[in-house]
């Protein structure tokens, strides 16, 4: 069976692994329906894999994007996978996250932590030294995590991620009029991860009403993170200073 790609791959990024330079493979389309998603771009083609892709990309047979990792291996430690949403695409994912180990690269997965059994098979596999796990609101709030994916079980199946055994990051994208950092560390509270608060960028969101917004600040950011004191590792991210670790 052949095997086809969809979506974008990015050679060379700092940003998405703290202290490592990877590659970045973007899956096109997402089982989430949020209304702020900055990658709303790769969302849109989630039911038309095979179509002309974001930024001028294309389709093509996985094995031209195993040729890609190979090209920039010299330059990386690892892997990551994103999107989109990986997990929505588990077959062409399990591949190649496998040839990147075989090639001696870590793997990570930016991931909504939807699809647990997967993330656990690849885990068990060996196949993932890492989860980024974008939590969009408070665990034991699961009217709002169904209000912000369209999903009614997502809070449970994110929860699931949570706990597995593999380092995870912790990110969460905040805007003005969603932001409900404590909540969502309250679910954090006692583990063993990294806090990471993302400064939304409301032009980029599908919303109007979000796009309307002023970007929180740097600052601000700040003060969500000295408000959530009681984590171990909290982290903040913005475009003016990139990443910065607050506690």
């Amino acid at each position: 069976m052949t095997l086809i790609f969809s979506g974008i791959m990015i050679h060379v990024s700092t940003i998405d692994w703290y202290g490592r330079s990877v590659s970045v493979i973007f899956f096109n389309g997402c089982n989430f329906k949020c209304f702020y998603c900055s990658n709303n771009d790769f969302i849109k083609v989630a039911n038309q894999r095979l179509e002309p892709l974001f930024k001028g990309g294309s389709a093509v047979e996985i094995k031209e994007i195993e040729k890609q990792i190979l090209d920039s291996k010299p330059f990386i430690s690892a892997v990551v996978f994103s999107g989109g949403e990986p997990t929505t695409h588990p077959v062409e994912l399990e591949h190649l996250a496998r040839f990147s180990k075989e090639n001696g690269l870590l793997v990570g997965i930016e991931t909504n932590g939807y699809y647990s059994d997967l993330l656990k098979r690849l885990i068990e596999g060996r196949l993932l030294d890492k989860i980024f796990l974008d939590i969009k609101a408070p665990l034991d709030d699961a009217d709002k995590y169904f209000m912000i994916t369209g999903i009614k079980d997502a809070a449970e199946h994110v929860r699931r991620s949570l706990e597995l055994k593999v380092p995870i990051e912790v990110r969460t994208t905040v805007f003005r009029s969603i932001a409900d950092v404590a909540g969502i560390a309250r679910s954090l509270k006692g583990m063993d991860c990294t806090y990471v608060i993302q400064q939304g960028i409301p032009e980029n969101a599908p919303d109007p009403e979000i796009r309307k917004e002023k970007a929180l600040t740097r600052d601000e950011l700040a003060e969500f993170a000295m408000s959530v004191s009681f984590l171990k590792d909290v982290r903040i991210r913005t475009r003016e200073k990139g990443e910065e670790k607050i506690i």
